[in-house]
């Protein structure tokens, strides 16, 4: 079983681990200054990502 099997999956991962972290940190840092919705944002988008891959498989997506 491959994580990543298509560019959704690799999109997904790195929005997720690699760039709204790095906002984070930019912004905890001081090195970026961004309004607080635009991290709310990051924040619900970070929280739609995770919902979208724990969320139960569908029949024809389970594989055989």
């Amino acid at each position: 079983m491959r994580l990543i099997k298509n560019f959704r999956n690799l999109l997904a991962l790195l929005v997720a681990v690699i760039v709204f972290p790095g906002i984070w940190t930019a912004q905890g840092l001081g090195l970026l200054n961004l309004p607080g919705e635009v991290l709310g944002a990051t924040i619900a988008i970070e929280t739609l990502i995770g919902q979208f891959y724990f969320r139960k498989a569908n029949a024809e997506e389970i594989p055989q």
